[in-house]
């Protein structure tokens, strides 16, 4: 393990299986997370262990249906939490991208 920030970044919601995006934001947001958890899995962590999350969002009008997936994530950590809009992705289709971040230090 490290002393120094891990980020995850370009975390989107393609089915690993088919490599299509789903429709639905909330499918796209929990393929992502389950990405970023594989990903910080090899380094020996997991999502209660990030510190901040950035969520890239082409519109945020099905946002809040992703609340209970973000709930069961990350637990009680609570990472410090950025939106930004952005007008699209690299991966067409894409509505959602996630970066994490964990800082060993405040673990």
């Amino acid at each position: 393990m490290t002393d120094q920030e891990i980020h995850v970044r370009h975390l989107i919601g393609i089915d690993p299986r088919t490599e299509a995006e789903p429709p639905g934001l909330m499918e796209q947001c929990r393929l992502a997370l389950d990405r970023g958890a594989r990903a910080l899995a090899r380094d020996g962590y997991r999502l209660e262990d990030v510190t901040r999350i950035i969520f890239l969002l082409r519109d945020t009008d099905g946002f809040p249906s992703c609340f209970p997936l973000l709930r069961e994530a990350f637990g009680a950590g609570r990472p410090g939490t950025t939106l930004r809009l952005v007008t699209g992705f690299d991966t067409p289709g894409a509505q959602i991208e996630i970066e994490l971040v964990v800082d060993p230090r405040q673990g």
